[in-house]
């Protein structure tokens, strides 16, 4: 059994024209990244000026493919039995998620609510219709990560007795930059997390180029986990050493990267140990949301 715990079915960014019939990824920046591991020999950290621009282009191409098919098409290729499935409000919503994951148990829906609508009653309805999770990204949500918005959301979602994954990392997502990369800093979440004890944190991307805020949190705070995508190997085995064998997942962020790469690191992070594989690679988050 293998379960990808971060994936997308639709394009979660301003002025992206939806393009279910683009079936390969591009291949430019990122694909270079992923060939080397998500190890980058250029530059330490956030990309320069010039790279940042393409990597965004290259991610709204790859983005613009997120469709049910598509995501289905790469599982069965790369190996994958179920998919965790994210949606971004105000992009997409639990309900929209739930519709589109009706008759198909390869994927786990996960719900997203703004503050711009009856966030209340869609949360309650999408956790009593089926999702099994919570998503939240301060950078697309345009929600700082100390606003009351959270706060007010983890109290009514704490009882649910579900985890949350949490975009983590300062990308700008726009060839323009439009100002909320810094809502992705990972340190700024640590009072909400630190609130709410009993619900479980994923930590999308374990702070994307700062891994080491992310492990340090989870070494303080034991509800915390961490989902590995865009992660190299020596990070996902750091990792292992911060949160334990219970506490890392293998993640991929579909469709802006391949899982077979993502996915290929976790087996290589596990090497002979095959509990710790079957841990990685799907028994930690099917625990969290079974």
């Amino acid at each position: 059994m293998v379960v990808d715990a971060h994936a997308h079915l639709e394009t979660p960014i301003y002025g992206v024209t939806p393009d279910p019939g683009r079936r390969k990824m591009t291949r430019l920046l990122m694909w270079n990244y992923e060939l080397l591991g998500f190890h980058n020999p250029l530059w330490q950290g956030e990309p320069p000026g010039p790279a940042r621009t393409l990597i965004a282009l290259e991610n709204q191409l790859r983005l613009s493919m997120g469709c049910k098919e598509n995501l289905l098409r790469y599982m069965d290729r790369n190996g994958i039995d179920k998919s965790i499935v994210l949606p971004i409000a105000p992009f997409s919503t639990g309900a929209d998620y739930l519709e589109a994951c009706t008759g198909e148990p390869r994927l786990i829906p996960f719900a997203s609510v703004h503050p711009s609508g009856d966030w209340e009653k869609e949360l309650q309805e999408a956790m009593q219709g089926g999702c099994r999770g919570l998503k939240i990204h301060p950078n697309l949500q345009r929600i700082a990560p100390e606003d009351p918005f959270f706060f007010d959301l983890l109290e009514a979602f704490a009882p649910y007795g579900r985890p949350l994954i949490a975009h983590t990392g300062e990308f700008d997502y726009y060839i323009v930059k439009d100002g909320y990369a810094a809502y992705g800093d990972i340190r700024r979440l640590e009072k909400l997390i630190a609130a709410f004890p009993n619900v479980p944190f994923i930590l999308g991307h374990m702070g994307l180029y700062y891994p080491e805020r992310a492990i340090e949190l989870a070494r303080r705070y034991e509800h915390t986990y961490l989902e590995t995508s865009f992660q190299p190997l020596k990070i996902v085995r750091e990792a292992f050493d911060a949160a334990g064998r219970e506490r890392v997942m293998f993640g991929s962020d579909w469709p802006e990267s391949d899982s077979k790469y993502a996915l290929r690191i976790a087996r290589k992070a596990a090497g002979e140990d095959n509990e710790l594989c079957d841990r990685l690679t799907a028994g930690n988050i099917l625990a969290l949301v079974s």
